[in-house]
């Protein structure tokens, strides 16, 4: 994983930053890419890159100039390309020729003789910026999956020109001189319903947008002025076909296996992270008898630690019954708290979940031993892993009501929602309240219903359970992996997610949601004891999975930090964020924070980050 930054303007102007400038602001990133750094200027475009070598280290600097007679190509990307040996053998039996083992020179050639048609060939996580010099264009794409986070802004600059600015973090595209720094106030609303740095291509900030997963952006930069020629999205779509269970489970062994293995390719040390469950177990499991030398991860409270359902005390037992050299990382909740307020002002946004801060301590103890973490992150998307909310999902699919699209999207921010959409404009002042919808005269600006409605829209027959995972995936999977590349990366660790993958997420939709999850029968039931989860994973890797294991209930979020916040409760009467929410509200948070730390978590977050960016 790498960062990257650009800025990109219509070949008749001059961008207003010089390489220096470029550098400066790319460096912002260092923590993405401490092993490298380079840059290129050419007057109206300009990338710079921050390298964490995990592939090649001499072959793959960047940004990286496409070789022969081709197209030519400047790239500046982050992320890993799986399949890229596939790739660059076809190339070659075309007449291509390599001089690196890197992926970064396979996506340039494929990109210089494929143009975007080649981005379908890639299996792989990644986030791209590509200058085609020849025909003045600029492409941004994201992957699939939205593994890879890419930020950017059209920005208004002097003299009345556009500059296209783009990078891997928020924080060095709204650092651009030109950038007008302004909360987008509908998000942070949202944002209190369903915790999330972005809904859609929405962020928090006002200007600044996101790269959707599977987008593809086309900027023509020949002429005077900047222009989006062509946007377009890549949704993953597939008819469950009819197997029956065991066949699913073969497919699906062979799919996460092969995933696992691939993700494993390296030229540094590779970990996995561990947290006692179903994915991780699996997940380490099958990177073990790759690797005899296999290291394994596991945080958690230091209260926890002996505690025999805790996290760190199951993590223990696989790495045991594995034979991996484990390492503990004990959280402390002065240490979460330190690391809470650092996350937000050194990364410029609130954060989605507690588990954040975790994470990102867990990257500093990873690493001294290795650049690279496979993690189980998608696995619950992917194979119907939350209880509650399927449980939910079946009894609203076999209700009266319609099956449209924003039916499905109402009854998901209320059955998902952290906190009821009618609470949230009591908790701002009138004030804010005011504020919402100003900026587009539309009073009711809704990111997160519009993304709901968006992802409802495309998943198909909201009557199956196979459009609701679709959802998730949307919705919710987006959101986990950019959690969890942003958190990783605080410590210069690229995280690698087997089980959010385009071969495995074939193999479960293949197998369809009817045999993904099952009423009855064993393994982990909500708690109405009527569901069982990711059935056809039980199944597929049933030989691997400890009986302790199977039974483990699920918890999202493993640190006791309803506790460790209230030491924060402060933050809420910030001066900016006296300003934004009510005194009831601040009152609420301040005297009651452990007993209602759903709202407590996202307004003390929120409260920090404008404070923090703002003032």
């Amino acid at each position: 994983m790498c960062g990257v930054f650009g800025v990109a303007t219509a070949r008749g102007r001059k961008l207003v930053l010089d390489e220096q400038a470029c550098v400066a602001m790319c460096d912002l990133l260092a923590h993405r890419g401490p092993d490298a750094s380079g840059s290129m200027h050419a007057g109206h475009v300009a990338l710079a890159h921050r390298r964490l070598a995990l592939l090649d280290a001499v072959g793959g600097a960047q940004p990286f100039r496409s070789t022969g007679s081709s197209p030519r190509v400047i790239l500046s990307w982050n992320g890993q390309i799986y399949n890229h040996l596939e790739i660059r053998r076809a190339l070659a039996a075309e007449g291509a020729v390599f001089h690196t083992r890197s992926d970064t020179e396979t996506l340039a050639t494929l990109l210089s003789l494929r143009g975007i048609d080649g981005l379908r060939a890639l299996r792989g996580m990644y986030a791209i910026a590509a200058w085609f010099v020849d025909s003045d264009e600029l492409v941004l794409a994201r992957d699939p999956l939205g593994i890879v986070p890419m930020f950017y802004s059209e920005i208004l600059v002097a003299g009345g020109g556009c500059e296209l600015a783009f990078a891997s973090e928020a924080r060095a595209v709204i650092s651009h001189p030109s950038f007008r720094l302004e909360p987008d106030f509908e998000s942070v609303a949202s944002f209190l319903e369903m915790p999330r740095r972005t809904f859609g291509a929405r962020t928090l900030y006002r200007g600044l947008s996101a790269l959707e997963a599977g987008e593809v952006r086309r900027y023509a930069l020949a002429g005077d002025r900047l222009r989006c020629m062509w946007s377009g999205r890549e949704i993953p779509s597939l008819a469950p076909t009819s197997c029956t269970l065991n066949d699913a489970a073969w497919l699906v062994r062979e799919a996460v296996t092969e995933s696992v293995e691939a993700h494993l390719a390296a030229d540094s040390p590779v970990c996995t992270l561990l947290s006692g469950g179903i994915d991780s177990t699996i997940i380490a499991s099958i990177a073990r008898a790759s690797n005899s030398n296999l290291m394994t991860f596991a945080a958690g409270s230091d209260t926890d630690a002996a505690r025999p359902d805790s996290d760190l005390f199951m993590a223990r037992r696989v790495a045991h019954m594995l034979g991996s050299d484990h390492h503990e990382i004990l959280i402390s909740g002065e240490q979460f708290v330190v690391a809470w307020e650092r996350l937000i002002t050194e990364g410029c946004h609130p954060l989605a979940t507690p588990n954040e801060v975790a994470i990102a301590l867990l990257s500093n103890a990873v690493r001294p031993h290795a650049k690279a973490a496979l993690t189980g992150e998608g696995a619950d998307e992917l194979f119907g892993g939350y209880g509650a909310p399927l449980e939910a999902t079946l009894a609203w699919i076999d209700s009266t009501n319609g099956h449209d699209p924003q039916s499905a999207a109402d009854f998901y921010r209320t059955a998902f929602g952290w906190a009821p959409r009618v609470l949230v404009p009591e908790l701002f002042n009138s004030e804010t309240v005011a504020k919402f919808g100003n900026h587009r005269g539309d009073r009711d600006n809704d990111p997160l219903g519009e993304l709901l409605l968006d992802a409802c829209r495309d998943a198909g027959d909201l009557s199956s359970i196979d459009a609701h995972l679709a959802v998730q995936r949307r919705v919710n999977l987006v959101n986990l992996l950019e959690r969890l590349n942003l958190s990783l990366m605080r410590g210069s660790v690229e995280g690698r997610v087997p089980f959010a993958d385009v071969r495995v997420l074939d193999a479960a939709m293949r197998a369809g949601g009817a045999h993904l999850i099952a009423d009855g029968g064993g393994g982990i039931a909500t708690a109405t004891g009527t569901l069982v989860t990711k059935r056809v994973l039980r199944r597929a890797f049933a030989d691997v999975l400890p009986p302790e294991i199977v039974a483990r209930p699920k918890a999202s979020f493993p640190l006791p930090f309803e506790s460790w916040i209230a030491a924060q409760t402060h933050w809420i009467d910030g001066p900016i964020a006296q300003e934004v929410f009510s005194p009831a509200a601040r009152t609420l948070v301040r005297t009651q924070s452990m007993q209602h730390w759903r709202l407590a978590w996202p307004m003390l977050n929120l409260a920090r980050w404008l404070d923090s960016t703002f003032s």
